[in-house]
């Protein structure tokens, strides 16, 4: 295995030890595929493009969602993609390239996972929350369709009701999970990406709107066929 240095060592040990409680044992190690690519399970970082990419599959192909990505332990029944990979893999490959997770304040220590604001009455005149916190990333797939490969950005496969549009381009949130009590939560209960706030998904929407579940409906005329198998890649758009 090549070396990261302390920092990052000693970010492996932290997940691994969050995740060892809703994981097996005999866990993958780091390897090295070259100078600037390594695996971790099924996810590969390149520390060269501050990425890391990883298999999913298209579980939903219309409807409204509330997550973009889970774990195949996660909500799949109202999410886009569901992936093999773990959550505390994903985590821990964004760390080794340079992402930090946001802050866990007072306040968000013993929050829900999904705050209470997420299912508004209607005529509720208080400001919408801010959207959570962190490190912006772009989320893109990659798949073969009719013998094509075929890119796409997350908003291109989403739509917003509010605006009758595909949603906002630009860039998404990277938050990082709580552990609690021993347990890494986005592992345990498998969210990754998060269109309506989860401040245990990996992963937030910073868009307009971030607040309404009611909103946020699949793209279903740029996807391929359901159960099609795509590459997630995240990126960081800033690092050190």
């Amino acid at each position: 295995m090549r070396r990261f240095g302390f920092i990052s060592l000693f970010a492996l040990c932290i997940i691994a030890s969050a995740g060892a409680q809703s994981s097996p044992t005999n866990e993958p190690v780091l390897q090295s595929l070259d100078d600037h690519t390594f695996q971790l399970g099924d996810v590969t970082l390149d520390k060269s493009d501050h990425s890391i990419r990883f298999p999913a599959e298209l579980i939903l192909n219309s409807g409204l969602v509330e997550y973009f990505l889970v774990a195949t332990n996660g909500k799949t029944y109202e999410s886009l993609l569901a992936t093999s990979a773990r959550p505390y893999h994903i985590h821990l490959a964004m760390l080794l390239i340079g992402s930090k997770s946001a802050p866990v304040t007072p306040a968000l220590r013993d929050a829900p996972s999904v705050p209470f604001h997420i299912n508004r009455k209607p005529g509720d005149t208080n400001p919408p929350p801010p959207a959570v916190a962190g490190d912006p990333v772009s989320i893109e797939i990659s798949f073969a369709n009719a013998g094509r490969s075929q890119t796409l950005s997350a908003s291109d496969c989403l739509r917003d009701l509010s605006t009758r549009t595909n949603a906002a381009p630009g860039p998404w949130t990277y938050n990082g999970s709580r552990v609690v009590r021993g347990n890494f939560l986005a592992q345990r209960d498998g969210q990754i990406v998060a269109v309506i706030d989860d401040i245990d998904a990996l992963v937030n929407n910073p868009r307009p709107g971030h607040d309404n579940d009611q909103i946020w409906e699949i793209n279903s005329n740029a996807l391929p066929p359901l159960h099609t198998p795509v590459q997630v890649t995240f990126k960081l758009l800033q690092h050190p």
